[in-house]
């Protein structure tokens, strides 16, 4: 022991090294270069290559959305705006060089506040559903899960038809009677946005994967410190389960953004709940009065602007929860 005490004094004052209480300097780690070779610089270019291929139809619709019909026309393979323009855009966005208020801002607030009640209910019951199929034991589970899935065999338009005739013969509503005759329902109103589309089996399904990825010992030490079940799938499971519901987020978002069929059906009379794609549909066959032009004639440059506008949302979208979408998609892992 003596000579172990011994050996460590001579080490703390050998020539060399710092004294005791002062701080050692870093020494800098060099970094390494990775050679640039034929392969790398081959896989970057085809990299570069696909990446402008994709980028292509964005770059050619924000270009022809502020390009005159003349300037569209001059260049087909590429629309290059010679003189640039943003009457489009003020057609769409209305202001004091159109003298017209224009109804997109309310198709957005109407889209914005569905689709945020589409993330949260069925994100909801998602993870409830996920972890009563992943983590819960009771008769007939399997079954049941089972029979949840089956319902994604069926194409949503089968249901299309159905839920129109549930929502015009809702009882007591729209002037119905208590048998749901004599009125409309709640055709044209808010209800019928909102009622439908709650339990959604896919999200289930995917947060179901995810629960079962978890290993059980997280819940268990909550339990022993006294956590309920909601305490457990707040304190334990919901953090972990962010990236499931970025994916989550972006797809109800993306769905809801582009949902155009059954607001048709069930909101095409009332303007004041019209939602982004419906209302687009509306002014781009509308776009050639509102700039003068013949009926009959055909404003690819203000289309481009409407396709423009709907894009951009969804690109910012995901370009802000990359990291997470990816980690979602490729799927939960917990690293000890």
């Amino acid at each position: 022991m003596f000579k172990a005490i011994n050996l460590m004094q001579t080490t703390a004052t050998a020539p060399g090294t710092p004294a005791a209480g002062t701080p050692a300097l870093k020494t800098p780690v060099p970094v390494k270069r990775r050679k640039i070779t034929f392969s790398r610089v081959m896989l970057y270019a085809v990299l570069i290559i696909t990446a402008l291929i994709m980028a292509f139809p964005l770059l050619f619709g924000a270009a022809a959305s502020i390009s005159t019909l003349e300037d569209y026309y001059k260049t087909p393979w590429f629309p290059i705006p010679f003189n640039p323009t943003l009457q489009n855009w003020q057609l769409i966005l209305g202001g004091p060089t159109t003298g017209t208020a224009s109804p997109v801002l309310v198709w957005v607030r109407n889209t914005v506040l569905r689709a945020g009640w589409y993330i949260l209910i069925p994100s909801i019951v998602a993870v409830l559903g996920g972890y009563a199929f992943a983590k819960l034991k009771f008769k007939g589970r399997d079954i049941a899960f089972i029979y949840l899935l089956c319902s994604l065999v069926l194409p949503g338009i089968v249901y299309l038809v159905p839920t129109y005739v549930m929502m015009a013969r809702w009882p007591l509503v729209g002037g119905n009677d208590l048998f749901g005759q004599g009125g409309r329902g709640f055709i044209n109103q808010w209800p019928a946005l909102i009622i439908t589309g709650w339990v959604n089996v896919f999200f289930i399904f995917m947060f179901r994967q995810t629960f079962i990825t978890i290993p059980a010992d997280f819940e268990e030490a909550a339990r022993v410190d006294g956590a309920g079940t909601l305490r457990c799938l707040k304190d334990v499971y919901l953090p972990m389960l962010k990236p499931t519901l970025v994916v989550l987020v972006i797809f109800q978002f993306v769905a809801i953004w582009n949902d155009y069929i059954w607001p048709l059906f069930v909101s095409a009379g009332n303007k004041d709940i019209w939602v982004i794609a419906l209302g687009f549909q509306f002014l781009a066959a509308a776009g050639n009065q509102l700039k003068g032009m013949p009926a009959t004639s055909l404003d690819n440059p203000f289309l481009f602007a409407l396709a423009t506008f709907t894009l951009l949302p969804l690109l910012i979208m995901y370009v802000v929860l990359q990291r997470f979408f990816v980690e979602g998609v490729q799927g939960f892992a917990i690293k000890g």
